[in-house]
This record gives C-alpha cells, sequence and structure tokens, in this order.
C-alpha cells in the first residue's frame, strides 16, 4: 500500500461521509464554503518517509489572503496559520500506517472518520461564531506571550501573521484602536526579525529577505 492506493480508498470510503456534511473537495484536500467569514479545510498528508498518512484540521478566513497568499477557494491547511493535528485521542502528532491488508487500511479510514468526527468537528466548531474568539484577545496577550495559545489550547507559532489576522478582524468589528496596537505589535515583531535575517553582504538572498520584510510591514500598516 502506498499514498496513492490510499488516496483511492479514501475516495471511497471517506470522502462521500465528509461530502453529506456540506464539504467539497477530492483525494486529500477538502473544504467547506465559509460561513460567518470562517472557511473550513481538512488534509491528509502522506509522510515524507512513506508508509503512513498524518490529518490536519485547519480554517481560513473570507477577508485576508492566506499564508502563501492565496484566497479561501485556493488555501489548504499547510498554508494556514490555524490549524490541528487530528488523532484519534484528540491530541498528539499521529500517523495512521499503511498496511498490507486491505481491511486494515479501511480501518485506519475508518479510525480516521471517526477522530474527524469526534475531535474534527469541535475544532471547527470552536471556531463557528465569529468574531469570537478572536475578538477576546488583547494586544497585551501578545505582548506577554511567545507561546500564546487561542481558547488555551490552539497554538499559534507565528506571532507577526497572528498580529495581523487581529488588526484585520478588528478592523471589520469597528475597533480601531485595538487593530492599530496590534499593527504596532507586528511591525515590532517584523523589525526584531529583520535584525537577524539582514545580516551579511547583499547577496541575492538578501534582497529577497529585504523585499519579504518591507511586504510584511506594508502589510501590517494601515491609516
Amino acid at each position: 500500500m502506498n499514498a496513492s492506493e490510499f488516496k483511492k480508498l479514501v475516495a471511497k470510503y471517506f470522502s462521500p461521509k465528509i461530502r453529506e456534511l456540506g464539504w467539497k473537495g477530492s483525494g486529500f484536500h477538502f473544504r467547506k464554503s465559509p460561513e460567518n467569514h470562517i472557511g473550513s479545510l481538512f488534509g491528509i498528508q502522506g509522510s515524507r518517509y512513506g508508509g503512513s498518512v498524518c490529518c490536519e484540521t485547519a480554517i481560513h478566513f473570507d477577508f485576508m489572503p492566506d499564508l502563501a497568499g492565496l484566497n479561501f477557494e485556493k488555501s489548504t491547511y499547510a498554508s494556514s496559520l490555524i490549524r490541528k493535528r487530528l488523532s484519534p485521542t484528540g491530541d498528539g502528532d499521529y500517523h495512521w500506517s499503511f498496511n498490507n491488508k486491505l481491511e486494515k487500511n479501511i480501518e485506519s479510514i475508518e479510525s480516521i472518520w471517526n477522530a474527524f468526527e469526534k475531535y474534527g468537528v469541535k475544532f471547527y466548531n470552536d471556531f463557528s461564531n465569529f468574531p469570537h474568539p478572536f475578538d477576546k484577545i488583547k494586544p497585551n496577550d501578545l505582548r506577554n506571550s511567545d507561546n500564546y495559545k487561542i481558547l488555551g489550547k490552539y497554538f499559534v507559532g507565528n506571532h507577526i501573521e497572528l498580529a495581523n489576522l487581529l488588526k484585520e478582524v478588528n478592523l471589520i468589528i469597528g475597533n480601531k484602536a485595538i487593530a492599530k496596537e496590534f499593527s504596532e505589535i507586528g511591525i515590532e515583531g517584523v523589525n526584531e526579525l529583520a535584525k537577524r535575517l539582514l545580516v551579511g553582504r547583499k547577496t541575492k538572498s538578501y534582497r529577497e529577505t529585504e523585499w519579504f520584510i518591507e511586504n510584511q510591514i506594508k502589510k501590517l500598516t494601515f491609516e
């Protein structure tokens, strides 16, 4: 069994079930259209070493591009800021291993579906009442934490992008002063990043990094 063969089993035993819940997609990528600004993404990813797959739940927004600059209709979990690995217990970095026996692989897909129903749906439901929980996050929450977790459980490693998201959310709900604070936090983070990255002579890599920094600041800035 390899990833391509496993994908065929996903098409037969997983895809029809998720489509019944209003999802679209095929293969290893599925999406559910945004409701109240937030769309849902689900993906199955083959291990780089072969022999297994992991699964990711993620959300994205209809008012801004994802980390790759894509809109929701082209986005996947891989370029989503807010995502969580799926597992049969709800926590941990879990991989479903391939097996030489067909019935064992079907059991793995059933296990993925059960985990999706039990823990994946809960993940999406935690973000179903926009602007909650983002309107509860304060500027000092980011300033005082290098390990911020939304709702105390969803870790977001990129605080610059999180600050940008919170800036956009607060602009949408009319909190311009708070949006400005998140903008400033994000720009401070970019400037700190620049001090670490823009070191050495001006090679092509240096210029690309300089362009990246400039665009990050432009993205975070608003009048």
